[in-house]
């Protein structure tokens, strides 16, 4: 990674330092700091004379005692009655001891309340505190690749960059699936540093999750939180190798829930919807992929999957994949089972207005159907090409990816109704919950 190199120049040398307030001439203008030093007359204009003492009598002095007396009785009231006030302290309770008894019988309770600040779902405020707790669970993973050459083009060694998650002790990574997708030799780097061989688990491109392992026991797996709690505003850290700049931590806050998303695979060539993403202005780069997003509470709460940006960089723009997805894809991977896909049986495009007027639609939003599965659950409740799906379970369906993380939400055998228009007709359909085809995974 040479590009991320230093060039090794050193820092030129500071200017010397200049006298204050504009070197050597400072002092005509503005006169020695010592009383008794010329200076003082270029701002006053001369020298004053000094001014002849009144002659005083006893009584002067006596008023003297007695002003200086009053004096002091009002700066004992407002010692008293102000700073007891200032603290919280009633003035009366002051003199008449009644603080002490207070004090005895609930030393903590302003203490008490100051830790309440935080709700649980939050936890700590200090990214140091949550950083060193998470930090150990982050590694790098550094994959590479050999592409094929043609007559034109000799084959050359392709490398990337993202990071992974420790999930167990036993040396289970989760990751992000574009991150190994067509790797042949992956390297996982360690926070200690350590570097070992990973080979890949599994696979679920629909929801961009892999899992690898290493050949390694004892590590640190990190805490799992629960993404269905989440509150936009709440703090969370986000750790990683942005441009491959390990054990890498930055802070912001869940900027919105359940966004849906297309996103291109390596090749370009497909797109999968992501959804139900959770979007934060937690500083997201290439190389973040498949780290972790986590709470105040040090525990993982998504996945590190994509950013949203014209330049390439961050952009305070960025998505992870909830960790409650990640978790039942990286279990039924290690566990040998196949990841389940709920389906219903239909292709479709997201209607807008546009398109609404164009081709005189009753409604302007919602899924409108261009193709239905043979067999499928859609094709035995009567949907067919052209009908516009409106809701699922009574919630609104705007677009064609609202549809699908509609459906996604779903367990295979569930229940769901819909809600559709057919050559301008309102309908209602009961359909189950299907699981996906093998041949369409």
């Amino acid at each position: 990674m040479d590009e991320y190199q230093h060039t090794g120049q050193g820092i030129p040398p500071a200017e010397p330092a200049q006298p204050p307030y504009g070197g050597p001439d400072a002092r005509q203008q503005y006169g020695q700091q010592q009383y008794g030093q010329p200076g003082y007359e270029h701002h006053y204009q001369g020298q004053h004379e000094p001014k002849r003492r009144k002659a005083t009598n006893g009584f002067g002095a006596g008023k003297l005692v007695l002003v200086s007396a009053v004096s002091a009785i009002i700066a004992a009231l407002l010692v008293l009655l102000v700073m007891p006030a200032v603290f919280g302290v009633n003035p009366y309770d002051l003199v008449t001891g009644k603080v002490k008894k207070n004090q005895s019988a609930a030393p903590v309770s302003s203490a008490a309340k100051v830790t309440n600040v935080v709700s649980s779902s939050q936890g700590s405020t200090d990214v140091a505190t949550i950083a060193k707790k998470v930090t150990p669970s982050i590694v790098n993973v550094n994959v590479s690749s050999q592409s094929q050459g043609n007559m034109f083009f000799p084959s050359s060694v392709q490398e990337g960059t993202g990071s992974g998650v420790i999930y167990t002790t036993d040396g289970y990574i989760i990751t992000n699936n574009h991150v190994v997708e067509g790797a042949q030799d992956i390297t996982v780097t360690l926070a200690s540093g350590t570097e070992l061989k990973a080979k890949v688990v599994g696979t679920d491109p629909e929801n961009d999750i892999a899992v690898i392992k290493i050949d390694k026991t004892g590590l640190p797996p990190i805490t799992i939180g629960n993404s269905d709690n989440l509150v936009v505003g709440q703090l969370v850290v986000a750790v990683g190798s942005p441009l491959g700049f390990e054990q890498t931590v930055t802070a912001g806050i869940i900027s919105a829930l359940h966004r849906n998303l297309a996103a291109a695979s390596e090749s370009g060539q497909t797109s999968t919807v992501l959804t139900d993403l959770i979007q934060t202005d937690a500083p997201i780069n290439p190389g973040n992929s498949g780290g972790g997003l986590c709470d105040g509470g040090a525990s993982l709460i998504g996945i590190n999957a994509m950013i949203a940006s014209q330049s390439g960089g961050s952009v305070g723009i960025g998505f992870a994949i909830p960790v409650n997805t990640a978790k039942r894809v990286a279990d039924a991977i290690i566990a040998g089972k196949s990841v389940s896909h709920p389906y219903i049986g239909i292709q479709g495009q997201s209607v807008t207005s546009d398109v609404a007027t164009q081709y005189n639609l009753p409604v302007t939003e919602g899924a409108m159907v261009t193709s239905v599965m043979p067999g499928s659950s859609a094709e035995k409740a009567g949907l067919k090409s052209g009908d516009i799906i409106v809701s699922v379970d009574g919630q609104p369906v705007k677009t064609i990816d609202d549809l699908i993380a509609a459906i996604r939400k779903k367990n295979v055998g569930d229940k769901i109704s819909i809600t559709y228009y057919s050559n301008g007709t309102k309908k209602t359909a009961d359909l189950t919950i299907q699981e996906e085809p093998a041949n369409l995974k």
